[in-house]
């Protein structure tokens, strides 16, 4: 493949990490800003000052930098986002190198492969298919690396310096001129990475800073994840400061100091704002006359499009007197690479990180009969429309879809990809998990709170955060994503889809479930499908913002009898956590967290008598580690228990502590009021409060 010069070099290198790394370090060596990287920096011996580390882990710290040269070691772990990550701080006419083992790649134990598999699967047990497909993205005829050997390595030009402080493009310009304008309330700049957002940004709160000490004028404020992630943004700003004779300071702040603020802006940036959970960004949308939101479109953090889905309906919807509620601004040419980059296109259709406008579907499509199809494992790599049409529809449907979840649907035994077909068309994709079937020893260690092993998520939490006892016994099949194209949704595609898993789990299978950030319009979906809520999480998503909430559908009679008594614990609890605990919920959410099922000739009645259940939750608590957030409403009647009975009155020493815990939501409690250092201390002295409460009442708590 030819080259221009402002295409980067990509190349595989085969043998030993130690091998690999002395061919990659004759390549860049006359190359400044040199990365090493691999799932565990920990079996280098590196000596060379020249070169910087960092793990898989550590991958996302390199967002927003440069490097003249890059080194993926992948002999030892796979990592799709480490790769996408790095390849995209790789600058014009530098070096990408992967490092692969000389023999066969299954050979060597791969590192990283645990974390995508669920108890009580190893990585020697299981057939990497995400290794074959990257292999054969890496070896095609399309693919920009090119396999090279020790005795033909030699080293690569040095690099020009890149320039402080270029000019801004005709792109650039064009959207600084718009935000200068101000003609709307709220900006959103998505682009890809690499197209200098960040330096627009920098150059734009440089000249309006300085415009304001000039003119006494515009006030300006800018905020992100943490400092560290606007390096970028804050190198433009300098740079531009002292070509203007302004010797300001960037007029940062963190996002929760700035809310606290009582502070007013003219102008608010927000750089890296897909990283910043939806309900900080909506009240930082509050802080300032113009709000603009800066950050990469779906790609590395798997969060872009949530930022998209949920974050930029409320803009736009808004109301104000300005002339527009929401303006969109995007970057297309690259400035840290050339145009048409082969790494950028690679890394692109690999990954499916710009995945294709799905085609329209035909008048004659519309009308054909759905059939359905249940892929899995090995199975996808033959299937290649099928898993970039499966993929496209992920990504323009869910916000927390990232690179990795490739290999999640290649390599992960107990999943499998349930598909809606019409023609030739997907209109509507679910993926499944099989859970549960654990062992009793293990159920009773994760309900004590002293192991979580992996997968398994609506069983464990149920046992960790419920204290249902026999939820690990059960067989369940979770539908972790559905989605449904675009055009195609609110014609029962996808609940005909849900209707055909049922079919297809019944005599496999105990439960179908979920578990989701809980919006109305996605528990009605829900609900009107048979499923019941059985758990509300007390902590919000980052990515949505929203509550998770978690809901069963049972397939057997024994499952629909357990499913009535979780469901009346869960009925039992949100009737005193709803109020204290969740004030913020809008009316959808409630009417349908609260719905009764379907089939209901009346509903159950919510009781508020401490019970036995009530009990073993606080004895889980007080003499084990389940969690304090998910005992609040058991603690809260045994508080007004013990009142009734007189074994806790207004003489008490902690009664005031334990009135406040009952009316009062967990975020609002100040432990330091009742004399506790922090929530460590307050929590050891409520455990033996509780144990000491429950002796009294009789049943004296077993012992270890």
């Amino acid at each position: 493949m030819v080259l221009s010069d402002a295409h980067r070099h990509c190349f595989i290198l085969r043998g030993s990490s130690q091998a690999i790394l002395a061919d990659f370090i004759k390549l860049a060596e006359k190359l400044t800003s040199v990365l090493v990287c691999a799932h565990d920096m920990e079996a280098y011996s590196l000596s060379n000052p020249k070169l910087s580390t960092c793990s898989f882990k550590q991958a996302k710290q390199h967002l927003g930098s440069s490097h003249d040269a890059i080194l993926v070691d992948l002999t030892h772990g796979v990592s799709a986002s480490t790769l996408a990550i790095l390849a995209g701080t790789v600058r014009d006419g530098g070096i990408f190198a992967i490092g692969l083992p000389e023999s066969d790649w299954h050979e060597n134990t791969d590192l990283d492969l645990p974390r995508y598999l669920p108890w009580p699967y190893e990585a020697d047990q299981v057939t990497s298919y995400f290794k074959e497909y990257l292999l054969q993205h890496l070896l095609a005829e399309d693919s920009p690396f090119s396999p090279i050997h020790t005795s033909e390595i030699k080293a690569l030009p040095a690099l020009s310096e890149i320039p402080e402080n270029p000019p801004l493009t005709t792109e650039q310009l064009e959207a600084q001129q718009r935000l200068f304008e101000a003609k709307a309330k709220s900006y959103i700049l998505i682009a890809p990475r690499g197209r200098g957002k960040s330096t627009l940004l920098g150059d734009s709160i440089a000249r309006l800073v300085t415009a304001g000490k000039v003119s006494s004028g515009k006030k300006v404020v800018v905020t992100g994840p943490n400092k560290a992630a606007i390096d970028t943004l804050a190198q433009r700003f300098y740079s531009t400061n002292e070509k203007l004779g302004n010797s300001s300071e960037l007029p940062f702040m963190a996002p929760d100091a700035l809310i606290a603020s009582k502070q007013t802006w003219d102008y608010l940036f927000v750089d890296e704002a897909a990283k910043i959970p939806v309900p900080l960004l909506i009240e930082l949308n509050n802080k300032a006359s113009h709000c603009v939101f800066s950050t990469t479109d779906y790609g590395y953090e798997g969060a872009g499009k949530g930022f998209g889905i949920r974050f930029n309906k409320y803009l736009f919807d808004q109301v104000g007197s300005y002339l527009q509620s929401l303006e969109s601004l995007t970057l297309e040419q690259p400035i840290r690479w050339g145009e048409n980059d082969p790494l950028e296109n690679w890394i692109n259709n690999c990954f499916l990180l710009a995945p294709p406008i799905p085609d329209a579907f035909s008048s004659k499509t519309m009308y054909e009969a759905a059939s359905y199809r249940r892929l899995m494992g090995e199975e996808w790599l033959t299937e290649d429309t099928l898993f970039t049409q499966t993929f496209t529809l992920l990504v323009n449907a869910h916000y927390q879809t990232s690179p990795d979840n490739l290999r999640w649907v290649l390599d992960d035994p107990s999943m499998s990809a349930y598909l809606s077909i019409q023609g030739s068309q997907l209109n509507s994709v679910a993926i499944v998990s099989e859970e549960g079937t654990l062992p009793k020893e293990l159920c009773l260690a994760v309900m004590q709170g002293t192991r979580r092993p992996r997968g398994h998520l609506v069983p464990l939490s149920l046992l960790a955060h419920e204290g249902m006892s026999t939820a690990g016994q059960f067989k369940y099949w979770r539908i972790s994503r559905i989605a449904t194209q675009q055009d195609k949704q609110n014609q029962g595609l996808g609940s005909a889809l849900l209707k055909h898993i049922e079919e297809s789990a019944r005599g496999q299978c105990d439960f179908l479930c979920t578990s989701f950030a809980a919006t109305g319009d996605v528990l009605s979906f829900w609900i009107k499908n048979g499923f019941l809520p059985v758990r509300l999480g007390m902590t919000k998503d980052q990515a949505s913002g929203c509550y998770s909430v978690m809901m069963v559908k049972a397939l057997n009679p024994q499952a629909a009898k357990t499913a009535q008594d979780w469901r009346q614990n869960y009925l039992n609890n949100l009737a005193i956590n709803l109020p204290r605990d969740y004030p913020e919920l809008d009316t959808a959410c409630l009417k349908w967290l609260t719905a009764g099922a379907q089939e209901d000739a009346q509903p159950p009645q919510v009781s508020h008598a401490f019970t036995e259940k009530d009990r073993q939750d606080l004895i889980l608590f007080s003499e084990h580690h389940r969690p304090y957030l998910t005992i609040r409403a058991q603690l809260t009647r045994l508080i007004e228990t013990a009142i009734v009975n007189g074994e806790l009155s207004d003489t008490h020493p902690d009664c005031e502590m334990l009135t406040a815990i009952s009316r009062m939501s967990a975020q609002q409690i100040n432990f330091a009021e009742f004399g506790f250092k922090g929530k460590k201390q307050a929590e050891k002295h409520l455990k033996k409060l509780v144990s000491t409460l429950l002796d009294q009442m009789g049943g004296s708590p077993p012992k270890d």
